[in-house]
């Protein structure tokens, strides 16, 4: 019989197929993979490692500066992402978070930005100004290095999924606050330091950014500033903080150090120091929610538009999709979409049982699933991130029916008197219309 480690690394594998033989022959199911798949083992500590080779979705390749801390069991280690500022690198920042890796228990894995293959989306200078400024910087939308080194920590570390946080500082923190609002459901809490929600909002309000903001109300986050910051105003995760405040968001903590400056050696978080000792409690006592019963989400891609158990596709451009779903009684399942043209279940024997029936509300319209657990699904679904809270038993599909798709009267006035601008344009008018918010140089 195979133990949950082995099981891991097997379906994290490469090849599918071998994988489906193996778990055939040792006549494991889908559920029983499942739950395998979840078990954590706490025999022996966690090799010692100092580097890893990480390969994002796009191919690119590049080494990450990794710490993992002495005597902490198998099971019980946890992940600390980290991400530096412009022209730093992994190595370089990985010295100021070790020691909050020893005394909270968990791994600290610092990649190295890369410069991006292409920049479609214009999230960089090179997005203004043409390629000659392309530099290496992290995708605020997920598909790179950041994600990756999540999933090398869980593959193989085999840390507590539901202990991995992700920080970063100046260009990592602008990425920790977008990493954390597309793939909120992947962390147990973010850290972001000396950083803003998007470098667009010094040209005016990032409304396309915003719009994702409530997104972080399921995610536990510990934001730091220094008050002299002249790079990254402190002011706009003053703005950011106090509107998750408004929505009810009931575990933000911000701190804005007196006389911090843009340099993160600047704010007074070396081990022993009182911002250092109140971050090492705030890490060791934040878990990972999983399998939530109901789910509010907003996307405007298809990459980052999977919450937990739900997932909406068909995004449109400059459109931010919003999907509600609930399981209301074991049986039933409703889900409100909006701004998408489909809607998809991942599920588990987790919440409903093999050979059940689900009535499933799709803006109204119900259909009838009967679920069937597949054993090939689990291994494709776990190999993706390594998650087993993520990982399917089944995954079945719907149209979101037409009328949920068009914008509502609301809505399109509401467009109409803000539309959602592009601020490359006003980038490229040279208009500074909401305060400098460089991403220069950050220290590390």
């Amino acid at each position: 019989m195979l133990s949950p480690r082995e099981a891991r690394a097997l379906c994290a594998g490469s090849d599918i197929e071998p994988a489906l033989r193996v778990l055939r022959r040792e006549r494991i199911g889908a559920v029983a993979l499942r739950k395998l798949l979840a078990q954590r083992e706490d025999d022996g500590e966690v090799p010692r490692r100092a580097a890893a080779e990480l390969v994002d979705q796009h191919g690119g390749i590049s080494e990450a500066a990794v710490h993992v801390p002495a005597g902490i069991p198998r099971g019980r280690l946890g992940a600390l992402i980290v991400l530096h500022g412009a022209g730093g690198s992994g190595p370089q920042v990985l010295p100021y978070f070790r020691a909050l890796g020893d005394h909270v228990g968990a791994a600290v894995i610092c990649p190295t930005a890369q410069v991006p293959p292409h920049s479609a989306d214009g999230l960089d200078l090179s997005g203004i100004f043409g390629k000659r400024f392309a530099r290496p910087s992290w995708d605020l939308r997920g598909g790179d290095l950041a994600l990756a080194a999540l999933r090398w920590a869980r593959s193989v570390l085999d840390v507590d999924p539901d202990r991995c946080f992700v920080a970063g500082v100046s260009m990592g923190g602008l990425a920790t606050w977008n990493l954390g609002m597309r793939f909120w459901p992947r962390f147990a809490g973010a850290v972001p330091l000396n950083g803003a929600l998007s470098m667009w909002e010094m040209f005016g309000t990032d409304r396309r950014s915003r719009a994702l903001l409530p997104n972080l109300r399921a995610l536990p986050l510990f934001v730091v500033h220094g008050s002299e910051d002249e790079q990254i105003p402190p002011r706009f995760d003053r703005r950011s903080v106090a509107t998750l405040r408004e929505l009810g968001h009931r575990d933000v903590e911000y701190v804005e150090v007196a006389d911090g400056q843009h340099g993160l050696e600047t704010l007074g978080m070396g081990p022993g120091t009182p911002l250092h000792r109140r971050l090492e409690h705030w890490l060791a006592t934040r878990r990972r929610a999983t399998c939530p019963v109901a789910i509010r989400h907003r996307a405007d891609e298809d990459r980052h538009g999977r919450a937990h158990w739900v997932q909406v596709a068909g995004i449109g451009r400059q459109a931010s999709a919003r999907v509600q779903a609930h399981r209301k009684a074991r049986g039933q399942v409703v889900v409100d979409v909006e701004h998408a043209t489909s809607v998809t279940l991942h599920l588990s024997s987790a919440w409903v049982s093999p050979g059940e029936t689900l009535l499933v509300s799709v803006n109204g319209e119900t259909s009838a699933v009967r679920f069937e657990p597949d054993l090939a699904t689990v291994v494709v679904s776990f190999r993706e991130t390594a998650d087993p809270e993520s990982t399917a038993e089944q995954v079945v599909s719907f149209e979101v029916p037409p009328a949920a798709v068009s914008v509502s009267d609301t809505e399109a006035r509401d467009d109409a008197a803000h539309p959602i601008r592009d601020p490359r344009d006003a980038a490229r008018q040279g208009h500074r219309t909401g305060g400098d918010l460089r991403a220069g140089t950050a220290g590390p």
